[in-house]
């Protein structure tokens, strides 16, 4: 299998996953949240209310800014076959193989991004990690350099998040 068919395959991924949390996370958070809250633990209720008025558009915005950080990413990595680059940024969004099924279980219900996670991200990354594992590429020096772009891949998430906060405020206006 192409490689860089399997590394640029990651943004449709990326992108389907978060079509169905976009779509999804204010129907959720007025009708599934009420009901629900009562089973999530405290300290994930105070983060859930500091997001719990997130519109989609707002998180489109922070989609949007994810998607153009990930797509500099990828090119870079197949440009220049610094599979390290990649595998940071896939390490960060399989973090979603745990997440959404964990979260759905606890809750005893569907969470946004459950479907794409279990029908979507999970066969992609066994692909992925087969063939990467079969081609040589995956040893333990890219391991340690995907930890660099982990990092590094925190403020980015989280300045999008502001970026998005700010500019919702002024398109409101």
């Amino acid at each position: 299998m192409d490689i860089n068919l399997l590394i640029w395959s990651f943004l449709i991924i990326f992108m389907l996953h978060n079509f169905e949390e976009i779509i999804m996370i204010e129907r959720w958070f007025h009708k599934k949240y009420p009901e629900i809250r009562k089973r999530i633990p405290t300290f994930a209720i105070n983060e859930l209310e500091k997001v719990k008025t997130t519109t989609s558009v707002q998180f489109s915005i922070v989609v949007c800014l994810l998607f153009i950080v990930a797509a500099a990413l990828i090119l870079v990595t197949v440009i220049t076959e610094q599979y390290f680059l990649f595998f940071g940024l896939n390490i960060i969004f399989a973090l979603n193989i745990f997440t959404h099924p964990l979260q759905s279980l606890l809750l005893k219900c569907y969470v946004p991004g459950l479907w794409t996670t279990l029908l979507l991200i999970i066969p992609y990354n066994i692909i992925v990690y087969m063939e990467f594992y079969h081609l040589g590429i995956l040893n333990l020096t890219i391991g340690i350099h995907a930890l660099f772009v982990i990092v590094l891949f925190i403020p980015v998430f989280i300045i999008s998040h502001t970026i998005a906060e700010k500019l919702v405020i002024h398109l409101e206006r």
